[in-house]
């Protein structure tokens, strides 16, 4: 059985379902950009899309806070103890919790597959910095899953594609922040460096939208060292920031935010229906007339 997102809030009343009017939506997730990052970094394209939006940086990554259960909880509307992706070596056929419902791909669904399978019409195109991230899509769902190797490029390529075709939905992965983070540790003054050049590539997607386009930007996780997966709020706090048409301009998003909350709110503008197995919400206090 599915359901409409709104209609499981019962929101429909309250005049609350309709979406903004758009065309396009940019999401630009960067691996390993914790919430402190913004805090004390310079960010100055990301702080503008701020003011021209709707953000909050105690939105929350899920546990554990590595890669893989993040990344597919913010494509697929929910946690891992329903998608049952745990750790970065789950595979489609290698997996320790299995999913508590199947979608296409013969594993937990995303909002990929939703668009592609109820309004196949939409392009989908996805620029990946970080190899695995390809596996958590449906085969066949989205038009391009093309793996670039370095952040750079990866915005380039993405960039290239959406000047050619200009898809319903376009996601860069971006992955530099979190090998800074790897490499010489989370807050110092390498990963600040790092960051404020993804930010000029977070600046190069901004530009690249046009009036109808809506700009999402949010992370999977931050850190602590060297390392992630714990449980510390470094780890866990991320970003969400998005701009565009029908967004509140400026506004502090000031109501809880969850990294799968992110799949909800695609679903929500693109007016999918969702399974019954997604637990996330649609981010609804962003946008104009939407509930604070």
């Amino acid at each position: 059985m599915t359901r409409l997102v709104c209609l499981a809030m019962g929101l429909a009343a309250a005049g609350e379902c309709a979406p903004p009017r758009f065309e396009h939506l940019i999401v630009v997730g960067v691996d390993g950009f914790g919430a402190r990052a913004v805090r004390e970094g310079r960010m100055p394209n990301l702080r503008a899309l701020m003011d021209r939006g709707a953000s909050t940086l105690e939105a929350r990554a899920v546990i554990p806070t590595v890669s893989s259960p993040n990344w597919a909880s913010m494509i697929m509307g929910a946690g891992p103890a329903q998608h049952g992706i745990t750790s970065n070596e789950w595979q489609a056929d290698k997996f320790t919790i299995g999913p508590t419902c199947k979608g296409s791909g013969g594993f937990f669904p995303t909002v990929f597959g939703l668009l592609h399978e109820q309004k196949p019409g939409h392009r989908i195109a996805i620029f990946h910095d970080w190899k695995d991230y390809g596996r958590l899509v449906e085969p066949g769902a989205v038009a391009v899953k093309q793996h670039v190797k370095g952040s750079r490029e990866a915005m380039t390529a993405a960039l290239e594609d959406w000047r050619a075709r200009k898809s319903s939905i376009l996601f860069i992965h971006l992955d530099d922040v979190d090998h800074a983070g790897h490499d010489k540790g989370w807050w110092g003054t390498e990963y600040f460096e790092m960051v404020s050049t993804i930010d000029g590539l977070i600046g190069q997607a901004a530009a690249a939208a046009d009036s109808k386009t809506l700009v999402l930007v949010t992370a999977d996780h931050g850190g602590s060292g060297t390392r992630h997966g714990g449980l510390s709020m470094d780890e866990i706090e991320i970003p969400w920031v998005i701009a565009g048409p029908g967004v509140r301009k400026g506004h502090r998003i000031a109501g809880p935010v969850n990294t799968y909350d992110t799949a909800a709110t695609i679903a929500w503008l693109f007016g999918l229906k969702t399974p019954d197995c997604w637990i996330a919400r649609p981010v609804l206090e962003a946008f104009e007339g939407g509930r604070r």
